[in-house]
């Protein structure tokens, strides 16, 4: 069984709680990067997975069909593609060496208003159909 608090969409309340464990900076980066998910993806569903730390967003609902994720950490934010070896990425800015999975570490409100980044996030969604399936 998943550990999503709702596989369908996670209540707001719920999520804020989560991000509420968080130094001021992370939270504030964790809720504009939210913002900027629902702007490029306002079809997708976000979903609390609490014991993977990270918020997952996705058509679905399901973990396993997650285009990309937050994730907050101490000192910065992961912004993660699960696809992320197959999106264009002219700026540089994913990391990952693995065979799909690419993330961007976020240290700042600077880091987070790159464009780069809304632009990643629109490729991903504009990519899911063509996402190998598992």
């Amino acid at each position: 069984m998943s550990d999503a608090v709702d596989a369908a969409q996670t209540p707001s309340g719920e999520i804020t709680a989560f991000l509420a464990r968080y130094p001021t900076a992370i939270r504030e980066v964790s809720e504009y990067l939210r913002r900027v998910m629902k702007q490029a993806m306002p079809q997708a569903r976000e979903t609390l997975y609490a014991g993977q730390n990270h918020l997952g967003y996705g058509f679905s609902g399901r973990m396993s069909e997650r285009l990309c994720y937050i994730c907050p950490m101490r000192d910065y934010v992961r912004l993660g593609f699960m696809y992320g070896a197959t999106l264009p990425d002219p700026g540089g800015l994913l990391a990952g060496e693995g065979k799909r999975l690419r993330h961007i570490k976020i240290r700042s409100m600077a880091d987070a208003r790159n464009p780069s980044i809304v632009a990643l996030i629109e490729a991903a969604n504009a990519h899911r159909h063509d996402a190998p399936a598992r």
